[in-house]
């Protein structure tokens, strides 16, 4: 049996709506102390790593290892309708081959999402990744330069040295930079024995930021032509993505 009930179902709802982006279903593992997901997308672009843990919630009930899969957009759709006085329940139905989720507020609203079938795919190994400089960073600040980069081109190249982030995009004979100096309020660390610099589909990234909601800080680990990993870490969520380099258009 499996139950967790939150009056405080943002995080959760953030959560699902970001990976919801990138995936359409998902297989959530419900461990003792978190709920997983570990998932690629099809185009084998973006790995997802998602673990909100236990005290998320402030009653989790479990006693075995479970595998759900779900339809996320389906799954999103019955989270989005939970109030700023609600309090959520998740209950899985093993009889039934369901999720159930309850809605407390001036009502009691009972929603069910059925579980999907799915096939474990097989996931990159992102495990082996060696990443050659890292830098944390103000969520907004790549919010801003991914904005700005979607002006005028479909990607945006990281360079990352020693002393700064630097964000650039180039098209039609125009270009934007964006430097974040290490130190000031927007990078407070960089960790970079020498510069490094790799370009990324703004589509992706676009919708990775999603995950800015959870946190205020993002980490960015990257290479040259490499692929780049943001990772947000809030109070009792964790939200990584490993994302695949384009090829160098110089």
């Amino acid at each position: 049996m499996f139950s967790a009930s939150t009056s405080d179902p943002k995080t959760l709802k953030d959560s699902v709506d970001t990976i919801s982006q990138i995936i359409d279903e998902g297989i959530f593992k419900i461990r003792k102390d978190s709920i997983d997901l570990i998932a690629a997308d099809r185009a084998m672009v973006a790995v997802i790593d998602l673990k909100l843990k236990s005290t998320l919630f402030e009653e989790y009930k479990f006693d075995k290892e479970e595998s759900i899969g779900l339809n996320l957009l389906n799954f999103l759709t019955i989270l989005k309708r939970a109030g700023s006085g609600d309090k959520l329940t998740l209950k899985l139905d093993d009889e039934k081959s369901k999720l159930e989720i309850t809605l407390e507020g001036k009502t009691v609203r009972k929603f069910a999402v059925p579980l999907l079938d799915l096939s474990t795919e097989e996931i990159p190994p992102i495990s082996q990744l060696e990443f050659h400089a890292t830098a944390d960073v103000m969520s907004d600040i790549l919010d801003q330069g991914i904005a700005d980069a979607d002006i005028i081109a479909d990607s945006v190249i990281f360079e990352l040295s020693p002393e700064k982030l630097r964000m650039i995009a180039e098209g039609n004979s125009t270009k934007i930079e964006l430097d974040a100096i290490k130190g000031d309020e927007t990078v407070t660390d960089i960790t970079a024995p020498e510069a490094v610099r790799s370009r990324y589909p703004l589509d992706y990234l676009k919708k990775i930021m999603k995950a800015s909601k959870l946190s205020k800080t993002a980490k960015i680990r990257l290479g040259t032509d490499y692929p780049m990993k943001i990772e947000f870490k809030g109070e009792n969520v964790y939200f990584g993505c490993v994302l695949a380099p384009r090829v160098s258009e110089d």
